[in-house]
């Protein structure tokens, strides 16, 4: 009886040792390599994050901006310069456009750099609503959180009766715009540039509001838009990456960082067909 566990077989402890340094070796490898297929998958998620914003602000801003200053025939909506006695917000005037402004939270302030608003105004129609005739207003600025800029949009509608623009979703009516009653649309916007061009194809000079170059406003025949979005997070791991993205304004407002975030850049020329004298 005892003779059979003598001769019974197994494992030594250095046959096990040597399995256990094999397998840590395959854990690690196998480690190593998740780890670098899932860093590259981040960089190009991030990347592709970051390009399709860009597209997706860029679309919203063609399809308006061709609308600018569209309305139909029989539009018998009032229109109001922004001269009287409701100010220069209550303009109906297709585009408007600031330079290098941004909600800080308690109102806009003037920024170096970061960033243009620009206002689109244009008509619409409705059968089954009174009154059928609509005007819209689609304003898009950015606002200041932390050491950051986002991206954001308003959208009102005319209120003949009352004449004022009200806003279309949530918002106080007859308060100036801010980003709290506005929609985020992207975080971590870098900057933002409109350039209007006349039909000469020259650069009309912004700012171009109700004070500030009025007699250009409907000379406008061209926008020229450009926005940058950076990474929420690093992007480049190993060292800081100085990057230089030229304005198309002024060298003033050059983008020129050191640090490990990714820029994009969309740039696109849209023509305001509807604008004119």
């Amino acid at each position: 009886m005892k003779s059979k566990f003598y001769n019974m077989s197994g494992l030594s402890l250095i046959e096990i040792l040597v399995g256990i340094v094999i397998s840590s070796l395959m854990m690690a490898a196998i480690y190593t390599t998740y780890s670098v297929v899932n860093n590259s998958y981040s960089q190009v998620a991030s990347r592709a994050n970051i390009s399709a914003s860009g597209r997706n602000v860029t679309s919203m801003l063609i399809r308006e901006l061709r609308m600018a200053g569209f309305r139909y025939y029989a539009d018998t909506l009032k229109f109001d310069d922004g001269k009287g006695i409701y100010g220069t917000q209550n303009n109906h005037y297709p585009i408007i456009i600031m330079d290098s402004v941004y909600d800080e939270g308690d109102g806009f302030v003037n920024g170096s750099r970061c960033c243009d608003r620009i206002d689109i105004v244009y008509g619409d129609y409705d059968l089954h609503t009174t009154p059928k005739f609509k005007r819209y207003k689609v304003i898009y600025f950015a606002g200041k959180e932390n050491e950051y800029f986002n991206l954001y949009k308003v959208k009102q509608i005319w209120d003949d009766a009352a004449e004022r623009w009200n806003y279309v979703y949530g918002g106080v009516s007859g308060r100036e715009i801010n980003k709290n009653d506005a929609e985020l649309l992207r975080k971590y916007l870098v900057e933002m540039e409109f350039v209007p061009i006349d039909e000469k194809g020259e650069k009309i000079a912004t700012p171009l509001t109700v004070d500030d170059n009025s007699n250009r406003l409907s000379d406008i025949r061209t926008v020229d838009v450009k926005l940058t979005f950076r990474s929420k997070d690093d992007f480049y791991k190993k060292k800081k990456i100085r990057r230089a993205i030229e304005a198309l304004k002024s060298n003033t407002r050059d983008v020129a960082h050191s640090d490990k975030y990714l820029r994009d850049s969309v740039v696109v020329s849209i023509h305001t067909r509807n604008v004119s004298n």
